[in-house]
């Protein structure tokens, strides 16, 4: 009978917490110092005189040592205890050497050095001298430093309980942990600290290097790109370029571009705020229609439209609309009987969008002001005439959908205009056509074939340009056989007409103001940004600094020192004319220069397709091949990506619950909610305007101070910045980039016409969602800052409120999510099949940095000039030297101290407390928190798990991490937390679980990056994995029929595609008492919480063991499988040695030793939960294993592989083929020497083998384990002459192996 002891719940209780265990261990770190020191020199004493005193020194520290105990009840206290004891001697010896290798070089310096008298010793030091020399003074102090630290390293106490790297991966620092006596005790453990300080050499300039290169991105900032260091530079271009938020932009051009993106931003919100309003207002007075892209709008409300955009465009567009035309307008409508509020809402709304043009045009008058002044009395000519260009021929063919839901139309003409257009080529070929003898008709079918191809060869031709002033030219061939491109404004007759009917000429205000806002808006903010960017770089080099643009293509090189630097130097104008409106503009950085990575870095902000990104969308040029890869790609990749995505989260209700509750965490990062507890009031408006201005409860338009609120933030950046949403609009916008290239109309339009009003409803709503908290956060710190300023006196005129509005806007920038600070790297990212929404856990992980540099910052006392602080300088008081104690002056510093304590809350002590408030009220011990991690799913296993109890008893938990926005931060953490717990399970030294444990980390970092993305991983599944899931589920076998094969593979990729559904169809089972297919009844309450990622699941461990059977079972074979087969496989024929045969064994035992012992974990941790051993040994038996197994398993006895008789007479076979003996015959008692030997490792324990020690030193002489000492290298043993056998032999093989390896 297995029994199964979990902790008991007194020993629960005892445990430290984890702040006590904290402080403990830096208390015992601080003992073990001095212990360490102490022992040291027991331990030389023993090496002399051959006793014990090593041993009395540790007894008694152990015994005044109060804190060890609770030190060691938790990882963290652990870990505290162990950096404190390497700390301390580490840091002391590497300053102590330092300072004497600084005195040496002064004294070498000033002839003081050595003063040697032998004629020899002068030589060689001479000699010695010329090579020291070379090595700069800096260096020789830091290598000084090295070896100083790793003599302070050898005072450690703990060596053997720490570790080495040496023990993890077997190198030659590995520590002796054997037991011995006297003086060899002595010397084992002087040889071990000597290996433990040893190994500082090699990894405090690794360290060293990390530090260095983490400092000078902090410090140096935008001069790495220009340093004379070669390090400084590749970390500036390789680690700090592409995951900052400006890349390689200067900080300057980068604010310049944030603003122009925000101002854009705001144009486009205002006049699509203009255009609903003027649609809600003609609705009413046309009731039966609403759609502003119907093609079958009546009559007369398309008249009306037409007589509004006549009012808009009439007249000088940079003054008022003509009285004249209103009047008119409004005399029409009053005969119509309009409501007088009806006219005044929409002559309202006309006048709002002919203000909104005069502002941007004065905005272009201001920038080609200059060269007016000076002369070019045309310029207003041409100025007008490229406006009304922008403004006017507005068509439908060159219209760009916005938002996610709409990426995928591609124009189609009315049917009217379609056919109108087929005669006119008809006509046209008809007349052109040298071989027609008889007259044309019309009535016929000639030409008719020939007419639609060149029709629809025209509307592509048309479709893939960008919108030009007027109608585009077109190429065409004619009936001669000719190649034409044709004007439009030189067709005869009805010509012109007929293609701007073709091409869906639009005589609507609603489109015109769209239209005309947003191209104004373009060239007008690119026209502001480049006087600022102009502006700012004349600063900047007027100062006597670098700058970033140039007159001349030397002037750039001598400025970057590119004959060292090998920087780039590129024309300007080849960037800016790729910008909005950048050919249109008067450029004043017309004819500079500028550094390769800032023009690049000026393309990508401005999403302008280059490199991987410009290959992918579809460039001009490409040949059919790359066309064809590239198509592909896009569509077969990259489009279902972004349609399983947006499935997952737009479409989804339970993840927008979870993106509103878990944006909640912003708040809380940020001490918002300590706000909410000390000023009530505050948190409420905030709260409240985040609701109102983000419309997140509105089913309609917002109240005009919400639309002129939501305006304003929109300016600042704050707003319409959800990450995810920006993953998924550029994603779908490099699908659809060149429509020429690429229609997937055919693909997508069936699924989005029905999903279009709802899919942006909802798309609209996943961004509000976001929108609220970020609101709320900037209510709440332009409040704080508003305080601090009357606190220092300050009076908030509405110049010192701006300025604080944008100071505000910039902290929750810069902590809060925001997709416009995501770096280049991840955001071209986008466009690989791995990854899901990478640009958020970058976005945490940046913006967790920011709050902990802002709350210092508020915190940071302000020093008075020639003050110096010594000591810290965020404390409540600082120690001014001359002064003493002085209370700090940062008025900002409550803000900071709720800041950083909000970021810790949310951070560690939230999840901690939820997870120890539920274990302490469900009684749940560690043991069952521990056993519970074996069965939850992979994603699972590093979360933070908060266990329940149902009405039964029975143990489920809910995955906390699902609903963390911060758990990217975390989990790396908490896995190496439970690395190092496993490992000190496992008898493993601290290291050993630590390093282990940091791999993990490292991968639970790159996850979000490289996992697959949703869409791959289930094709996946089906080509690469066979129809097998990740979680080793088998979707179908080689005997499943082809049709029901079929069906699973169209179903398995049709659920990646589908929104989330599974929630809702538990709750309908839950209201409606239907089971699950596993027969489990569902409660309301529980799975009304799933929506919110709440939701308790329950742990069935019985069932779950089936696929730890499985896993277990497969695990087997994989490791039997490092003997047999495989690139090192022993019997692939060929010539094989002794010592191949003993390290395949090896190794395949030590894989073997593995499995077995992660089976032993599930069988304990299945009876920790309650599994009776009945129960699991009929599971087992039904999955074919037997009732030895089982018991060995259970009891964690350790059952080595052993080749069978037919792999034995495959060795023979080979051995025979080759001519040559059977080398297996000559290993096999070495073999069953080490079977015995595994036989004797736990399963609770480590794989404490080494195969150095069953190694042949020479042929035929094979080295054996000492009895019990099997870590121990063995030297060559003499054999009985009697027996034929070693001292080993006859101690560990059975009587009928003794007499197979006497023959031997």
């Amino acid at each position: 009978m297995v029994q199964f002891v979990p902790l008991s719940q007194a020993e629960e209780n005892s445990e430290a917490s984890w702040y006590t265990s904290i402080g403990a261990g830096f208390a015992s770190g601080l003992l073990k110092t001095v212990e360490g020191v102490v022992s040291l020199g027991a331990e030389l004493v023993d090496l002399g005189a051959d006793a014990n005193t090593a041993g009395s020194v540790e007894k008694f520290f152990d015994d005044i040592n109060i804190f060890e105990d609770a030190a060691q009840d938790r990882v963290v206290g652990k870990l505290v205890e162990t950096f404190t004891q390497i700390g301390i001697p580490g840091t002391a010896g590497f300053k102590l050497a330092t300072k004497l290798a600084d005195k040496a070089i002064k004294a070498k310096k000033v002839g003081n050095y050595a003063n040697v008298k032998s004629k020899a010793v002068p030589e060689a030091i001479n000699k010695a001298k010329s090579l020291n020399d070379m090595i700069p003074d800096g260096t020789k102090r830091f290598a000084a430093g090295i070896f100083g630290g790793a003599t302070g390293e050898t005072l450690v106490a703990d060596v053997e309980a720490i570790g080495t790297f040496g023990d993890f991966f077997d190198g030659p620092t590995a520590l002796d942990t054997r037991e011995l006596e006297g003086s060899e005790e002595a010397g084992r453990r002087i040889l071990n600290r000597l290996k433990f300080g040893a190994e500082s050499i090699f990894i405090t300039p690794f360290v060293y290097g990390v530090g260095k290169a983490g400092k000078a991105l902090a410090k140096r900032g935008k001069e790495l790109a220009y340093s004379n260091s070669v390090f400084e530079r590749w970390v500036d271009k390789y680690i700090g370029s592409p995951f900052r938020p400006r890349g390689d932009l200067p900080q300057e051009v980068f604010e310049a571009e944030m603003q122009k993106a925000g101002l854009k931003a705001r144009d486009t919100f205002r006049a699509r705020e203009i255009v609903d309003n003027i649609t809600r207002e003609v609705d009413k007075i046309f009731p039966r229609t609403g759609k502003i892209f119907d093609t079958t709008t009546n009559k007369e409300q398309v008249e009306f439209y037409k007589k509004l955009n006549d009012v808009l465009f009439e007249g000088d567009l940079s003054k008022e609309l003509n009285p004249k035309a209103v009047g008119d307008l409004v005399k029409l409508l009053k005969n119509k009987k309009i409501a007088e509020e009806n006219i005044q809402n929409i002559v309202t709304n006309l006048n709002n969008a002919r203000g909104e043009f005069t502002n941007l045009i004065k905005i272009l008058e201001r920038n080609a002001g200059d060269k007016i002044k000076s002369g070019a009395s045309d310029l207003q000519k041409i100025m007008k005439e490229r406006i009304e260009g922008w403004l006017g021929g507005t068509y439908r063919i060159f219209q760009k959908p916005k938002g996610l839901f709409k990426l995928f139309q591609t124009f189609k003409p009315t049917d009217q205009a379609y056919s109108n257009a087929i005669n006119l080529f008809r006509r046209y070929l008809a007349k052109t056509d040298k071989t027609r003898t008889s007259p044309y008709d019309p009535d016929s079918t000639d030409y008719y074939e020939k007419a639609k191809f060149l029709v629809d060869d025209i509307i592509n031709q048309v479709q893939i340009k960008k919108k030009p002033a007027g109608l585009p030219d077109i190429k065409y061939v004619d009936g001669t056989s000719m190649a034409k491109t044709k004007k439009f404004s030189e067709g005869a007759g009805r010509g012109s007409k007929v293609f701007r009917e073709l091409f869906g000429e639009i005589q609507d205000p609603r489109y015109s103001i769209f239209n005309a806002m947003t191209n104004l808006s373009a060239v007008a903010r690119t026209a502001t940004y480049l006087e600022d960017i102009a502006t700012q770089n004349r600063l900047v080099q007027n100062q006597g600094n670098r700058g970033f643009f140039w007159d001349s293509e030397d002037l750039a090189k001598q400025a970057v020192d590119s004959p060292r630097t090998g920087i780039e130097i590129v024309s300007l104008d080849d960037v800016i004319q790729k910008l909005p409106g950048g050919k249109s503009v008067v450029n004043p950085l017309s004819g500079k220069y500028t550094t390769k990575e800032i023009a690049d870095g000026i393309k990508n902000i401005n999403d302008i397709g280059s490199g991987l990104t410009q290959v992918i969308r579809g460039r001009e040029g490409a040949n059919p091949a790359e066309k064809a890869a590239t198509w592909f790609y896009r569509n077969l990749l990259l489009f279902p990506k972004g349609v399983s995505q947006v499935a997952k989260t737009v479409l989804s209700i339970p993840t927008h619950l979870r993106n509103f509750f878990s944006a909640g965490a912003f708040a809380g990062a940020n001490g918002i909610l300590f706000d909410g507890l000390t000023n009530p009031k505050l948190f409420a408006k905030a709260f409240s305007d985040g609701i109102d201005i983000s419309g997140l409860l509105k089913l309609g338009p917002n109240s005009a101070r919400a639309q002129e609120a939501y305006r304003e933030l929109l300016e600042l950046g704050v707003v319409n910045t959800q990450v995810q949403i920006g993953d998924l609009v550029n994603l779908l916008r490099d699908v659809t980039a060149n429509p020429g290239v690429v229609s997937t109309d055919a693909i997508l339009k069936p699924f989005l016409t029905r999903l279009k009003k709802l899919g942006n409803f909802f798309q609209g709503k996943y961004v509000a969602e976001d929108d609220t908290w970020k609101i709320t956060n900037y209510v709440v710190e332009l409040d704080r800052l508003k305080k601090a300023a009357v606190k220092q006196g300050t009076e908030l005129t509405d110049d010192v409120v701006r300025e604080l509005k944008q100071e505000a806007a910039r902290i929750v920038k810069n902590t809060v999510p925001n997709y416009a600070y995501v770096g280049s790297a991840v955001k071209t990212a986008r466009i690989l099949p791995i990854g899901n929404f990478m640009s958020f856990p970058a976005e945490i992980i940046r913006t967790t940095t920011n709050i902990a540099e802002q709350g210092l910052k508020e915190m940071r006392h302000i020093p008075a000039p020639g003050e110096v602080i010594r000591g810290s300088n965020v404390t409540p008081y600082v120690f001014i030297e001359g002064k003493g104690l002085v209370k700090n002056n940062n008025v900002n510093y409550g803000t900071g101290f709720k800041r950083l304590t909000g970021m810790a809350t949310t951070l560690v002590v939230v999840p901690e407390t939820v997870v120890e408030g539920a274990k302490y009220l469900y009684d749940v011990t560690e043991d069952e928190i521990k056993a519970l991690r074996q069965f939850v799913p992979e994603w699972s296993k590093n979360s933070t798990l908060v266990p329940i109890r149902d009405d039964d008893g029975e143990l489920r938990y809910i995955d906390f991490s699902h609903s963390n926005a911060y758990d990217v931060l975390a989990r790396p953490f908490r896995t190496m937390v439970n690395s190092i717990i496993a490992g000190q399970e496992d008898d493993r030294t601290l290291l050993a679980g630590f390093v282990n444990g940091a791999g993990q980390a490292g991968a639970e970092i790159m996850n979000p990056f490289i996992s697959e993305s949703i869409w791959t991983e289930a094709v996946t599944d089906i080509v690469v994995r066979g129809g097998r899931t990740s979680e080793g589920r088998q979707l179908y076998t080689d005997q499943t029929p082809a049709g029901d094969k079929a069906a699973i593979k169209f179903l398995h990729l049709g659920i990646a595609l589908a929104p989330s559904y599974r929630q809702f169809q538990r709750l309908g089972q839950a209201a409606f008492g239907v089971p699950t297919k596993r027969g489990d009844e569902l409660n309301i309450g529980p799975e009304l919480a799933g929506f919110m990622g709440f939701r308790p699941i329950k742990v069935d461990p019985l069932q779950s063991m089936g696929f730890k059977i499985a896993e277990y079972q497969q695990g087997i074979r994989n490791a039997r499988r490092e003997f047999t087969g495989g690139y090192f496989g022993l019997l692939r024929g060929g010539r094989i040695k002794p010592n191949d045969v003993i390290e395949r064994y090896f190794v395949s035992n030590r894989a073997r030793f593995e499995v077995q012992k992660e089976m032993f974990k599930n069988i304990s941790a299945a009876g920790v939960l309650g599994v009776d051993t009945n129960s699991l040994k009929r599971e087992f038996s039904d999955r074919q294993i037997s009732t030895k197994t089982f018991r060995d398993l259970s009891t964690a006895r350790f059952e080595p592989y052993f080749p069978s008789d037919d792999i034995r007479k495959r060795f023979a076979e080979i051995a025979d083929n080759l001519n040559e003996p059977n080398v297996f015959s000559e290993v096999a008692p070495t073999l069953r020497a080490m079977r015995s030997l595994f036989r004797e490792l736990p399963l609770d324990g480590n794989f404490d083998a080494r195969i150095e020690d069953f190694l042949f030193e020479m042929p035929g002489t094979p080295l054996l384990p000492q009895t019990g000492q099997p870590i121990v290298t063995s030297q060559t043993q003499q054999r009985d002459p009697n027996t034929n056998l070693t001292r080993t032999e006859q101690a560990l093989l059975s009587p009928e192996e003794q007499v197979i390896a006497s023959r031997t």
